[in-house]
């Protein structure tokens, strides 16, 4: 296949007028083999030289969808499209893909950016991942829709926010430690409006008081940091902050109560709530939501040595209350809302915070913690509570 345009239609099976840059998906479809049953959401065709010098994937969205929910379209735009570019990025010579975004121009943009994205740090062909690489790397296919609107646009950040939270999460843990993660986030934000960084050491978290968090920084070399995003993007400055709170240890081997060795691996990814709030708080300041934020996550490997924390110790919190070192996990979320106040801010509005694997959801509530799942969906999620 020589051309490097495609073009991808997601298709409705009961609206046969459909016809998008001389294209008539109907037409196309029933040219393949099909049964008498409408084809189901994500089912994909692809039709080289049709038009001309370009390829074409059509994909269906399914039987009966002009009489569904509107989220429930959406979800199977997403679903459409996605198939779509997994078929069309198995053809190297595909680089510019536009995209029928008629139905859902968020949806759409969302899903094909999230369908593209592929991790790896294999060094047989250079990765766009790769942290030493001078300028970051480009998409291997640049999507445009076909008629250009102010939700394609949206639905971009949403979709390059989702993924850097992906990126975040899957780097090993020698490539982002707390002072690799503090860095790679000020890159992201930089030159964004109505934000500020900031970077505290342990010594800042010891005058504080915060013994809980540093008791799990006890047995690694890597100096922990607290992270703090600020954002005033509301009309009054001062009004109170929604406040997003991560848990970032970024590699956690259990310390001395040192996890199985299966899935050892996998622990590079508690720091997936660190990952899930500062990722959205980077779409909110793209878009510039009117709202102020604040984002807080403490930042630490929890490993074996010497000086780790050893099960029973006793750890005096900041309010005179103690906590046996069995609870430092529970307590160190218990701390991340502490640490609105230790920084001087108001109570926030409400804050969230993402846990790592525990999937439970809190119903909302003023001067709250609310937890929520990590992941694509919570991140998504989150942004969708600061424009609530």
């Amino acid at each position: 296949m020589s051309t490097s345009q495609a073009l991808i239609v997601p298709f409705d099976p009961s609206a046969p007028s459909q016809a998008v840059a001389g294209v008539l998906p109907l037409q196309l479809w029933s040219l393949t083999p099909s049964g008498d049953k409408a084809p189901k959401a994500g089912a994909t065709a692809t039709f080289y030289n049709t038009p001309a010098s370009k390829t074409t994937t059509i994909s269906s969205v399914g039987d009966g969808f002009a009489a569904k929910a509107s989220e429930v379209k959406r979800e199977l735009v997403r679903k459409s499209v996605g198939a779509a570019v997994k078929e069309l990025k198995a053809f190297e010579g595909v680089k510019e893909v536009v995209v029928d975004a008629s139905l859902d121009p968020h949806a759409a943009a969302v899903a094909a950016h999230l369908a593209l994205y592929k991790f790896t740090l294999k060094t047989n062909v250079p990765s766009p991942f790769d942290p030493r690489n001078a300028e970051p790397a480009g998409d291997k296919i640049a999507f445009a829709p076909v008629e250009a609107s102010a939700e394609w646009d949206r639905g971009v950040v949403y979709a390059q926010s989702q993924n850097l939270a992906r990126t975040l999460a899957e780097y090993p843990a020698n490539m982002i430690t707390p002072t690799a993660f503090t860095e790679r986030v000020r890159r992201e934000f930089e030159g964004i409006a109505n934000v500020e960084i900031v970077v505290r050491d342990e010594a800042w978290a010891a005058q504080k008081g915060m013994n809980v968090f540093l008791s799990v920084t006890h047995g690694t070399s890597e100096p922990a940091k607290f992270l703090e995003i600020i954002y005033k993007g509301a009309a009054d400055k001062t009004a109170a902050p929604l406040a997003f709170v991560g848990k970032g240890i970024t590699f956690d081997s259990g310390g001395i109560s040192l996890k199985p060795g299966a899935g050892m691996k996998l622990m590079r990814g508690d720091m997936g709530g660190a990952a899930a709030v500062i990722s959205a708080a980077l779409a909110i300041a793209k878009l510039q939501l009117p709202i102020n934020l604040v984002v807080t996550t403490p930042l630490t490997e929890n490993m074996p040595g010497p000086s780790a924390t050893k099960p029973g110790d006793l750890c005096v919190l900041f309010l005179d209350s103690t906590t046996d070192a069995t609870e430092v996990d529970r307590s160190l979320r218990n701390c991340h809302f502490h640490f609105q106040a230790h920084v001087g801010h108001p109570l926030p509005r409400m804050a969230l915070s993402p846990r790592t694997r525990k999937t439970t959801v809190i119903a909302k509530r003023r001067r709250a913690i609310v937890d929520v799942a990590t992941g694509s969906l919570a991140l998504a999620g989150l942004i969708s509570v600061a424009t609530s």
